[in-house]
């Protein structure tokens, strides 16, 4: 395996896999298709409030089967979350093995000297981040999320989940990137929505525009 397209060659057939399982949970959301109730004027009124009763008497058996499928969806939220950990993995171990990266973020240099993590400052930016340690903190964040001590990794999330409000003039935390937040354990599924990576192709896309210069 000498660069970057032997690499995309000889895992494509996994990741696309990945990708395969991953997007099959969306059809825990789309059927049944959810019903939608249309009224006029004010929703509190009597005339309403009826037609509201009427809907759901009407709507009783698919309104349950998408409640059910809802929870199913929430409940599976760690699975899905591990296999977008596992497609982390396999750029991660891209960049480890191709980047020749030195676009070192500013007011990281320390850290990204300490954690050995050169490799890592490449890719297009994101949040003023280049995508390499947006990939090595979720990556990292993903298998060691019961015991992560690297300050680095810390930093990242914490850029990533800082965001400024200009009509408010304040700056506000993102909980869908907090470390803080305990209603989240696993952060990979949040990661790959940064990234855009909606598809394979994407994810392609990306490590291969990243680490062309080295092939």
């Amino acid at each position: 395996m000498e660069n970057i397209q032997d690499y995309i060659l000889q895992t494509k057939s996994a990741v696309q896999k990945i990708y395969e399982a991953y997007n099959s949970y969306s059809e825990l959301m789309q059927i049944p298709e959810r019903p939608a109730f249309f009224f006029w004027g004010d929703s509190e009124s009597e005339e309403n409030k009826i037609a509201y009763e009427k809907w759901q008497i009407k709507n009783h058996e698919v309104l349950e089967e998408r409640r059910k499928r809802d929870d199913e969806f929430a409940f599976e939220f760690f699975a899905r979350s591990t296999l977008c950990g596992s497609i982390l993995q396999f750029a991660f171990k891209a960049i480890e093995l191709f980047s020749e990266g030195n676009d070192i973020p500013l007011g990281l240099e320390n850290l990204v000297k300490k954690y050995q993590a050169m490799k890592f400052c490449t890719g297009r930016i994101v949040d003023n981040l280049p995508i390499g340690l947006i990939i090595y903190a979720g990556r990292n964040q993903s298998m060691h999320f019961n015991n992560l001590k690297n300050e680095l990794n810390i930093e990242i999330f914490k850029r990533l989940s800082l965001w400024y409000s200009e009509r408010f003039d304040k700056w506000f935390i993102d909980s869908y990137y907090d470390l803080e937040n305990k209603a989240l354990i696993h952060y990979s599924e949040n990661i790959l929505y940064k990234l855009d990576w909606i598809s394979y192709e994407r994810y392609e896309n990306d490590l291969s525009n990243m680490l062309k210069e080295v092939i």
